[in-house]
């Protein structure tokens, strides 16, 4: 990764160990409003600011053995687990690996994420050549249009989540044009900090109805949510911006697209056999297990390539 962008993974440390905090720790001792803001929309930004046009082909295929394949190479075995734990048929396992996104649940709940960001990267490649502007008008259209699928339409699934682009897009986009924004703006450390906090107490103790669910396409309160979700990732891209040492969750944000695909079957394994555990202790499993994978498998070229979609 170029170093000026090290920082990233520290961003995508914590992102992803939120992200495995809302699925793990669902006692109720955490509220998980401000999380929601936070961590999917978060991600989606992220990777509009590492994105650069590229011709059409060459980044189909370059996504597709970067996502795709590891996607199915970790969904097909997981599933079938799932589904031999649950007690289904073989059709509905096909079915459900057909169909992904909605049709996917606990064990596989995440991979929702993998498609849905594929496609958005693909959407957003085929405007290369479009004036900013232009894109940008395009990406409010799919912000009305998703939040019309919240409002009347979110009972209905639609295979490998693909209404959900009309959300994660504007994201992306916002994550695009914070590559020039974020030197533009110059802001002192305490500034996004008081900002963060400030997000964090009106999310959690005043305003829950701002709590996002991509996945079931719940945006929250519309407008609002959006504009505090990239409002607190602008803010922690120039927190972590500013320290360009490591500070250690770049450790876990390099490893972070092999947890968001084990930590769940992880989670629902352990709780198959030990119904009580430790929901803590589950969760520093469920992180530290596939961190450790992510570093076995950058050792074999087969790994590398299948596990990881890196060349």
């Amino acid at each position: 990764m170029n170093k000026r962008f090290e920082w990233i993974d520290n961003i995508r440390g914590l992102m992803i160990i939120l992200v495995a905090l809302g699925h793990i720790i669902v006692d109720g001792s955490i509220d998980n409003t401000f999380n929601s803001i936070m961590r999917m929309p978060t991600f989606f930004m992220i990777s509009g600011f590492l994105f650069k046009f590229k011709p059409y082909k060459a980044y189909l295929k370059h996504k597709f053995i970067h996502l795709i394949i590891p996607y199915f190479v970790y969904l097909v075995p997981i599933l079938a687990l799932q589904m031999y734990f649950e007690e289904k048929s073989y059709l509905e396992y096909l079915g459900r690996l057909v169909l992904g996104g909605p049709f996917l649940y606990t064990w596989t709940g995440v991979f929702w994420f993998i498609t849905c960001l594929f496609f958005t990267q693909q959407i957003f490649n085929l405007l290369n050549g479009w004036k900013i502007k232009k894109i940008g008008l395009l990406m409010f259209l799919f912000l009305i249009l998703a939040y019309i699928n919240q409002l009347y339409f979110q009972t209905i699934n639609i295979p490998l989540s693909l209404n959900i682009c009309l959300y994660s897009c504007p994201l992306f986009f916002t994550g695009f044009i914070f590559k020039k924004l974020i030197g533009e703006v110059h802001l002192a450390k305490i500034v996004p900090l008081i900002s963060i906090i400030t997000i964090f107490i009106a999310s959690t103790f005043y305003f829950n109805e701002l709590y996002i669910n991509m996945k079931l396409a719940n945006y929250g309160i519309p407008f609002l949510s959006f504009i505090l979700s990239i409002l607190s990732a602008f803010c922690m891209i120039k927190l972590f911006k500013s320290f360009e040492k490591n500070i250690g969750l770049n450790i876990i944000g390099k490893a972070s697209m092999v947890i968001m695909y084990l930590h769940l079957p992880i989670n629902y394994l352990i709780l198959n056999f030990y119904p009580n555990f430790n929901q803590w202790l589950l969760l520093l499993i469920a992180i530290s297990i596939p961190t450790c994978l992510y570093y076995v498998f950058r050792r074999n070229n087969i790994t590398k390539k299948y596990l990881l979609g890196e060349h």
